[in-house]
C-alpha cells in the first residue's frame, strides 16, 4: 500500500463518538465532492458518509448498469 493512500484512508475515518460529540455538521461540511468519510465503531467500519451529488451518480450508474444487464439477459 502506498504512503499517500494509507495517509488517505486514515483521514477518512471517523468515529461514531466524534459524531455524537456534535462534529458531524463539520465532517458533512467538510466533505468534497469525491470525499468519503468511513464511520467506524469500535475499530470496525459501519457506514460510510458521501456528499448527496456523489450518491446521485452512483445511483445512476447502478440504473445504467442494471439495465445493461437486461438487455443482455433477453
Amino acid at each position: 500500500m502506498k504512503k499517500n493512500s494509507f495517509l488517505n484512508l486514515m483521514d477518512s475515518l471517523v468515529s461514531i463518538s466524534s459524531l455524537n460529540q456534535g462534529k458531524a455538521s463539520k465532517i458533512i461540511q467538510s466533505l468534497g465532492h469525491d470525499d468519503v468519510k468511513i464511520v467506524v465503531k469500535n475499530n470496525e467500519p459501519m457506514a460510510a458518509i458521501i456528499p448527496v451529488s456523489r450518491y446521485s451518480e452512483l445511483v445512476e450508474a447502478e440504473e445504467r448498469l442494471s439495465a445493461l444487464e437486461g438487455r443482455n439477459h433477453k
